[in-house]
């Protein structure tokens, strides 16, 4: 086969490679050891193809979810991505109206399609390396719409190694669908139909290779030890009681002997011929839990195969352990959320906006995935940047505790955080050189306060009252001195001014006495 190379110039590197080669070389119908008479691609599964072929080998699966354990693990895989909220974002840098328009769309789609469900519908490649799916596709006034997402047996399709120009493509591979009349090769399917996700696919294989293949062994000897365990407990569970008789007894005390042990299971008291004895035969205590641990171990290998949880006891602390394995976890949830991701990306949306938005950009669906965070750290966190003169900003602060937040403005009567005046040198004090307890606790506190925080106007009609404040012993001295200082002002105007000036100071001494 010609690849190009003939026409390929000479290069500075003195390959005689000037371009790429465009076509692919190595496809799948070309390789000997896929080799397939029929033009069907096999499947790289030893466990499917010697369980029975396609559809009955498939069915293995379906048994191994109906283990308790492993359908638990698999829920809980499935569960820790449906559980994620999702997004429809443009692609990253554009902000046309085409571009906005189109992820507006898709979103609108998935989220009555019932996103979720489509979802773990999906995931079901997890445990079979493949799960198939038909989109039925509906008018909506202008608008084509997926309108629904079947859930079909992968046994149902078969992959061509040499498909037509006309068949849907999947993995570089025709997709067939097997029918009654058409049950080897299967029909072609139309393109934008149905909705393919696979998993572990190795070599380009759109089989896949789902955990089937490495859960199979640990359900089947569980299954095993089960059965031996029942076995065990029907025979060792009840005590069996064993007659002995001497050697010279004969026939007829023998059946006695029989008749007592048969009647020992029923009755409360018996009777035995005299020499005859009858005890009771128990299993060994040392090897009575062998089946239960057997049991308990391979449940800690399907955990471990679908969890990715560390089996066995490592001897490390409790708390590590368990920080080990969420972080495996969300490791396990991140790659499987790129990966239906990409499955989405490539198919779904591709399909919805080349319906209805020919020449729109792609949006991309993901599902947001984050490590959860600690809200006593960050609030620490907070607290201290607060306390070195560092104010975060409403936005931040939804970012990071989310809700919504109404800031509080401080005002006179805020306790610590109130704004006061500081006019001249020195905290206002009367004329007493005695300061009394609570006056002090006042001082301190407007000498600790900044006059920039009050209005221009309201600084210069309470620097005077301060000032008699200062010089006065006592409240009528301060309002006496006000008459002197404002004798144009009638005289309840001026109380009204004192009581302002000091009204926020008796408060917050009498609440700081008082605690």
């Amino acid at each position: 086969m010609d690849y190009g190379l003939n026409d390929a110039k000479a290069t500075a590197g003195g390959d005689g490679q000037a371009a790429p080669v465009w076509n692919e070389v190595s496809i799948v119908a070309r390789q000997l050891i896929l080799g397939s008479f029929d033009r069907l691609l096999p499947k790289d599964d030893t466990l499917l193809t010697r369980g029975g072929g396609n559809s009955t080998g498939l069915k293995l699966y379906d048994e191994l979810e109906r283990d308790p354990k492993a359908w638990e693990v698999l829920e809980k895989r499935k569960m820790a991505l449906t559980s994620r909220a999702w997004k429809v974002a443009p692609p990253e840098g554009d902000t046309s109206r085409a571009a906005r328009k189109a992820a507006d769309m898709v979103r609108a789609q998935l989220n009555a399609l019932g996103f979720d469900q489509v979802t773990k519908s999906l995931l079901d490649a997890t445990l079979k390396g493949i799960s198939t799916n038909e989109v039925l596709w509906r008018k909506d006034g202008a608008e084509i719409v997926a309108d629904e997402v079947l859930d079909l047996e992968p046994w149902m399709f078969q992959f061509a190694l040499k498909p037509t120009a006309d068949e849907y493509l999947f993995a570089r591979c025709g997709v067939r669908l097997l029918t009654e009349g058409n049950f080897n090769l299967g029909e072609k399917v139309p393109h934008r139909k149905f909705l393919i996700h696979r998993f572990g696919a190795k070599y380009n294989n759109p089989w896949g290779l789902g955990l089937g293949t490495r859960l199979f062994w640990p359900i089947f000897f569980k299954r095993q030890g089960l059965q031996f365990w029942l076995s065990f407990a029907e025979r060792f569970g009840t005590p069996v009681p064993v007659g002995k008789y001497p050697n010279n007894a004969q026939p007829a005390e023998k059946a006695t002997l029989r008749r007592a042990l048969q009647a020992f299971q029923q009755e409360a008291s018996i009777m035995v011929p005299q020499g005859m004895e009858i005890s009771l035969l128990e299993a060994a205590k040392s090897g009575i839990d062998t089946y239960e641990r057997l049991c308990k171990y391979m449940d800690d290998q399907t955990a471990s195969i679908v969890l990715g949880k560390p089996g066995g006891n490592s001897g490390g602390h409790l708390a590590s352990a368990v920080n080990t394995e969420n972080e495996i976890r969300l490791e396990l949830v991140k790659a499987d959320g790129d990966l239906l991701s990409d499955t989405l990306n490539r198919q779904l949306v591709r399909w919805i906006v080349d319906y209805n938005m020919p020449g729109a950009p792609y949006p991309s669906v993901t599902r947001v995935v984050e490590e959860p965070k600690d809200m006593a750290l960050l609030a620490a966190t907070k607290k201290i940047l607060f306390d070195m003169g560092y104010k975060p900003t409403l936005e931040t602060i939804k970012q990071d505790f989310g809700g919504d937040y109404i800031e509080v403005k401080p005002t006179l009567a805020s306790g610590s955080d109130m704004a006061a005046l500081n006019v001249g040198a020195g905290a206002p004090e009367f004329s007493d050189p005695e300061t009394p307890a609570d006056q002090a606790a006042v001082d301190a506190m407007l000498a600790s306060l900044a006059s920039e925080q009050l209005q221009g106007l309201m600084a210069k009609m309470l620097a005077p009252v301060i000032k008699a404040v200062r010089e006065s012993s006592d409240h009528q001295g301060a309002l006496e001195k006000l008459v002197d200082l404002f004798p144009d002002v009638p005289l309840d105007d001026l109380q009204e001014s004192l009581a302002r000036g000091l009204f926020a100071l008796d408060t917050w001494g009498r609440l700081n006495v008082d605690a």
